[in-house]
């Protein structure tokens, strides 16, 4: 018996020993191991998830990854009812499968569409930990020719966001007010209510299809309705403050209309501070870039600016030190809000325009995504509204802009000139109130919505005011109103790396799916469009429910 161990010890040291000598010398003893053993599919399983309000399963693995393609990740199609996020570098599937799904594909121009063009549907999240640097493979001994290149940025699936979300919500702790109001109690009853919302659909004005959860959405807003009030400082110098006139028109123009209307409104606004909910400092991202610094790229030249008027409004009252800004608020569309906000107004609740999950402080559950809309006549903003029936859209894909960023030029360069079908191009002739822009949105299947310099761009909005489907390319931009609106039943949401096969993708969304998520287009519209009176669920009243309603459930007894 002893001799036995003695020789299973020896074994054991020297296995151990060349291990050690792979390892130091970075041999690829992985490759070799490999060679000894296979197998047809490595079981993940699932550990650490967030507390899902919907399963998410993870990724099967995929048996027919092509050999050579470095770098190549499963193709995913996630298809939550009619929302669809696909990623993958390519749209990959066995011929012999998907019959029933190629049956009902169709090009949306009126042709069939070949097997090679249709998506594998995979009903999976790739977790944002604990996933990272796995790679599904068909057997091991294929890990150098699919082994997965780190990639620079990580990439948050809209599921992953959503996970993130409700795991940012069930472990938020606002700081402990330093002392107690009565405005703290109303918002925990309004928390308590919305919880337990009861099913119902008597408002025939809302469509459960694009909400997350439509009798939630509902009871959230009768209680903000009834419920909040917002007490809006009167300081700070002009145009910077307090002056929304200067910030109608344009595509920074959501700031400079929620200013006007939340100033106006009779139904929120109180003047009693010792009453109010939620603090609003009225300031313009736009015009203290405009004001303070025209002629440089310098972000942080405002933001000292900024931190002298919290010390003067910290100074002369008590609200914000009672709880460290949580109750209050700003809006700010232009593409420095993000950053020239971050350090000194972080603990606010920031409803901004440039919303990416991954940069500048942005905090899913706390922060709001502000939409970012072209108001092209600010005496009419919903002057050209709609656009043509689906059976009427000649235009399969369309995106024209200038080239911010590094992303369009990419697009261009795949798309630009090379597919009649695709109509992509640089900025268009230019002609009054943008018509040729206006028709080309007007008569498109997919309107593409790629990232400029910053993650949000105004396309996504203009999709909705135009009836077209959106087409969103840019990694890790949180959608408006993501807290309640189920984008993914409604907009088509594309990696940056699948710009290459960005047509195929969008050939192989079957007809019927298409003609739903353009009807969802339409139904969702009415909550991204201001009015020169603001009216019940529209876009006004949208931005104050995502700051309204982000605030309740940071709310702790």
């Amino acid at each position: 018996m002893g001799h036995i161990l003695q020789k299973l010890s020896c074994v054991v040291g020297v296995v151990f020993a060349v291990v050690i000598v792979f390892q130091y010398f970075e041999f690829p003893y992985g490759d070799v191991i490999s060679s000894l053993f296979s197998a047809s599919k490595i079981q993940i399983t699932e550990t650490g998830s967030y507390p899902p309000e919907k399963s998410y399963p993870f990724p099967q693995i995929l048996a027919d990854i092509p050999h050579g393609a470095e770098g190549t990740e499963p193709t995913d199609v996630h298809d939550k009812g009619i929302g669809t996020t696909y990623k993958g570098h390519d749209a990959h599937i066995r011929k012999d499968t998907r019959k029933k799904e190629l049956d009902d594909s169709i090009d949306l121009r009126g042709n069939g569409v070949s097997g090679n063009q249709v998506v594998e549907k995979q009903n999976f999240k790739e977790h944002k930990a604990s996933l990272r640097g796995i790679v599904p493979l068909a057997n091991v001994s294929s890990v150098k020719e699919v082994s997965c290149k780190k990639q620079k940025r990580n990439v948050v699936s809209i599921s992953d966001m959503y996970n993130i979300l409700v795991h940012n919500r069930a472990s938020s702790h606002s700081m402990k007010p330093r002392w107690p109001s009565r405005a703290d109690q109303q918002l925990l009853e309004a928390k308590l209510q919305i919880g337990n919302a009861q099913f119902n659909e008597e408002d025939h004005n809302l469509y459960p299809s694009v909400f997350r959860n439509i009798s939630i959405f509902r009871r959230s807003y009768e209680l903000m309705e009834k419920t909040l009030k917002v007490y809006i400082y009167k300081e700070g110098d002009k145009p910077i403050f307090n002056q929304p006139e200067r910030v109608l028109k344009g595509i920074y123009a959501s700031e400079g209309w929620f200013m006007m209307q939340m100033k106006a409104s009779k139904r929120f606004v109180t003047r009693k501070p010792k009453e109010a909910h939620l603090f609003y400092i009225p300031y313009s991202s736009k015009m203290l870039k405009a004001t303070l610094s025209p002629n440089s790229y310098d972000r942080e030249s405002v933001v000292p600016y900024l931190k002298n008027y919290l010390d003067m409004i910290s100074g002369r009252y008590s609200f914000w030190n009672r709880t460290s800004g949580a109750d209050h608020f700003l809006v700010a569309c232009h593409d420095w809000g993000a950053d020239e906000t971050r350090q000194f107004m972080g603990t606010c609740i920031r409803a901004i325009c440039n919303t990416d999950v991954e940069k500048a402080g942005f905090q899913l559950g706390k922060d709001a995504s502000l939409p970012e809309t072209n108001v092209r006549h600010p005496e009419n903003p919903l002057r050209n509204l709609g656009g043509k029936l689906p059976s009427k859209r000649s235009v399969f894909a369309f995106f024209a802009g200038k080239m911010h960023g590094y992303l369009r030029p990419i697009l261009l360069q795949h798309w630009e000139n090379k597919d009649p079908d695709m109509k992509i191009f640089r900025r268009l002739p230019k002609m009054k109130d943008d018509k040729n822009y206006v028709e080309y949105m007007k008569s498109s299947k997919f309107c593409i919505c790629a990232k400029g310099s910053e993650v949000n761009s105004p396309r996504v909005v203009e999709a909705i005011f135009y009836e077209c489907v959106p087409v969103i390319i840019s990694d890790n931009f949180v959608p408006p109103f993501f807290e309640v609106l189920d984008w993914e039943s409604f907009a088509v949401f594309i990696q940056e790396k699948d710009i290459p096969n960005l047509k195929n993708i969008l050939v192989s969304i079957p007809k019927k799916r298409y003609l739903a998520m353009h009807e969802r287009v339409k139904q969702v519209q009415q909550h991204f469009l201001w009015h020169s009176k603001p009216i019940k669920y529209d876009i006004f009243h949208m931005i104050l429910h995502s700051i309204w309603y982000n605030r309740v459930f940071r709310v702790n007894p």
